[in-house]
């Protein structure tokens, strides 16, 4: 197919309708068949209009044909094309090429042509070990992009601080949703804890408690006219109550006639030690139709008295379970389960859940414990608002250097005033936090970025003194990024990790879990 297309002058202008012919041709055409082709267009500049590309133009033998041909007729030839390798192959070789006939631009020969709206920029054309080594910049600077902006970093130090404290008045309500650092008014929230103790004491109760078993023999009739086995193990009873015991061996009753067997009382102690002709029933139903008693009482039976649960025992302890709602340490368990958040103790409210006693009162045993639930609520300014407090009013004392997240703490100092129906608190807190004195987390990313791990902790001991420092990099990234924003700071303190317990009166033990969490509802404002 061919038809007039448009072409660019030599100074690259606007195109001329009458200056070159387009020749589409398919991707399977003959070089022979292109060249005809162009013999017969009538201008002198042909546009080869391949839009799928041609096998044999894509070689170097069949463009150079193509080229010669051009010009051993006197014209000038264009590719356009949407293939990679036609295109590679014709700048190679000097030919202007574009994607579209109406984009060539004649004066590009073998250079790339960027497009910009109605106008068109030949870029420069390269040598072969320039583009390599382009290439080869390019890969180094992506490579180093990727392991110095790429990975993320996380370093956690624990620098050198100091404690800073100061006085202050706070007013705390749970109506209030807003802080006023000015006036010191804060919200309060309502926070829960819930203590597991396990009371033990010793048994002061006895019981009698058997340990040797009685024995006794029995004689079994046999009224029938056939051989009846009793096998080992079988069970007998003793009035009145059905105590049982075992045959100790088998024997086997005579028909109309009677047998002699030795047994055993299935329990041990005094209790086995049965009258004469009380032993004279069988568990088992089919063995009744035989006669059995003893005709001497059982004897052997032993029981020696051991400690046991006494009903005192089970009382003592619910009477001090009850003692754990007054108690002051079991309240400062709140305050430990808690130790971010202020808690006002004035206004905790306790409520205790006493389990059974275990074992039962008149068990043997030389312990009794007893489960208590004790479920404490009160009023508290939380973390965060308590951190805010915190920066405000040690802001002068601080000086440069910024908190350790977490460290802020406060104690009431004074009297505290108690409104229960606005569920109000005016209270004196002393409120400190640990100070990282002389540098920031600004301080620590600006002085670690780019850097490799041990270089790092190396930076950050010698300027600032932190000889305890956690980075962490992914093990494919030999050094820190180079941009801050990819490295997460955070200052924390070593803290040692402290106990606390209830001590009880009269030699008794308290376990306990304490698990503390807001109320329902409680929560930041």
């Amino acid at each position: 197919m061919e038809g007039p297309g448009p072409a660019v002058g030599d100074d690259g202008a606007a195109p001329r309708e009458d200056v070159a012919s387009v020749v589409l041709v398919e991707r399977a055409e003959d070089v022979a068949a292109i060249c005809g082709r162009g013999d017969a267009a009538p201008p002198w500049a042909v546009v080869t209009h391949a839009p799928e590309g041609n096998r044999q133009l894509s070689t170097e033998l069949g463009m150079r044909r193509l080229i010669h041909h051009a010009q051993d007729g006197g014209k000038v030839i264009a590719i356009a094309t949407r293939s990679g390798s036609l295109a590679s192959r014709a700048r190679e070789l000097g030919v202007p090429v574009s994607r579209k006939p109406q984009d060539v631009r004649w004066d590009a020969g073998g250079k790339h042509v960027i497009g910009a709206g109605r106008f068109s920029l030949a870029a420069p054309s390269v040598g072969r070990y320039v583009q390599v080594g382009i290439i080869a910049a390019v890969a180094f600077g992506a490579l180093f992009l990727v392991l110095t902006v790429g990975p993320s970093a996380k370093v956690t130090a624990y620098p050198p601080t100091e404690t800073v404290s100061e006085v202050v008045t706070i007013t705390a309500s749970e109506s209030r949703t807003e802080l006023d650092l000015e006036t010191l008014e804060a919200p309060a929230s309502r926070i829960s804890s819930e203590q597991k103790f396990t009371l033990a004491a010793k048994t002061t109760g006895s019981t009698q408690v058997g340990t040797l078993p009685a024995k006794a023999t029995v004689t079994i009739t046999n009224a029938t006219q056939a051989a009846v086995v009793v096998a080992q193990g079988t069970v007998l009873l003793a009035a009145p109550d059905f105590f049982p015991f075992i045959v100790d061996e088998t024997v086997t009753a005579p028909p109309g006639g009677s047998v002699d067997a030795t047994v055993t009382a299935k329990r041990p102690g005094v209790a086995g030690n049965v009258a004469a002709a009380a032993i004279a029933g069988w568990e088992a139903e089919r063995l009744r139709f035989l006669k059995v008693s003893n005709t001497a009482p059982a004897a052997g039976g032993v029981s020696e008295p051991r400690p046991a649960v006494d009903p005192k025992d089970a009382a003592g302890l619910t009477e001090l379970a009850k003692t754990l709602e007054r108690s002051e340490a079991v309240t400062q368990a709140l305050v430990d389960a808690r130790p971010h958040d202020a808690v006002f103790l004035g206004t905790a409210t306790t409520r205790v859940e006493i389990g059974d006693a275990r074992p039962a009162v008149g068990t043997p045993a030389d312990v009794v414990f007893l489960e208590v639930t004790v479920r404490l609520s009160a009023l508290a300014l939380l973390e965060d608002t308590l951190d805010q407090i915190a920066r405000h009013v040690l802001s002068g004392a601080s000086g440069a250097g910024e908190f350790v997240p977490g460290t802020v703490r406060a104690i009431e100092t004074g009297a505290r005033q108690l409104d229960a129906d606005t569920a109000t608190v005016k209270t004196e807190l002393r409120v400190q936090g640990e100070l990282a004195r002389g540098v920031t987390v600004a301080d620590i990313r600006d002085a670690v970025k780019g850097k490799s791990e041990a270089d790092a902790r190396s930076t950050l001991s010698g300027r600032y003194g932190i000889q305890d420092a956690d980075v962490r990099l992914p093990g494919w990234a030999p050094r820190l990024p180079l941009f801050g924003f990819r490295i997460d700071v955070n200052l924390a303190a070593r803290e040692a990790a402290a106990g606390a317990g209830a001590a009880l009166p009269n030699g008794r033990t308290a376990t306990a879990t304490t698990t503390a969490t807001p109320a329902p509802g409680a929560g930041s404002r």
